[in-house]
């Protein structure tokens, strides 16, 4: 009989979605049952056209030019902080969060390899993340990402899919 798996610690890769919400809650349980610790993980992948919008929008700037003004510390660092509200507003879904701000990753590159050098070199037991669709039939009915970390990881992965509302 093989020996029971010991789960310490949780890699949770976002994208700061409304499934990655419903993800790390997952991720928050699994922490809460197992007594493991959880990090965050973000990866900046390249923007793609009009990215600058959304990003504007997204972590409150006046206008593109503010943006492109902010140091890319800066935008790493309001990212982190947005991560880590995101951490304690999903908190109230266990009794504890795991989660500590020096627990936050944010990285640019490429997201699947991102996840993968992490997952492989931070002595992780189980990696946590939400899937997305891009069209195509939700990209063969998994995102590109997940498909990539799915086949390569070396750990296993619980993967969350999008929610239907339950």
């Amino acid at each position: 009989m093989t020996e029971t798996p010991r789960i310490a610690k949780i890699l949770f890769a976002t994208d700061l979605s409304l499934n990655a919400e419903r993800a790390f809650a997952y991720a928050l349980s699994l922490a809460d049952a197992y007594g493991a610790e959880v990090t965050v993980l973000h990866v900046f992948g390249k923007l793609p056209p009009n990215a600058d919008l959304l990003l504007v929008s997204f972590l409150g700037y006046g206008s593109i030019e503010e943006m492109h003004a902010k140091s890319r510390g800066q935008l790493m660092e309001r990212t982190r902080e947005r991560i880590t509200r995101f951490c304690a507003e999903a908190a109230g879904v266990t009794s504890t969060c795991r989660v500590m701000r020096d627990r936050v990753i944010v990285e640019t590159g490429k997201a699947s390899e991102r996840i993968l050098h992490h997952a492989h070199s931070g002595g992780y037991d189980i990696l946590v993340m939400g899937t997305r669709g891009h069209g195509l039939i939700q990209e063969a009915l998994l995102g590109g990402t997940s498909r990539k970390v799915i086949q390569d990881c070396a750990i296993p992965v619980f993967l969350v899919p999008m929610g239907n509302g339950r």
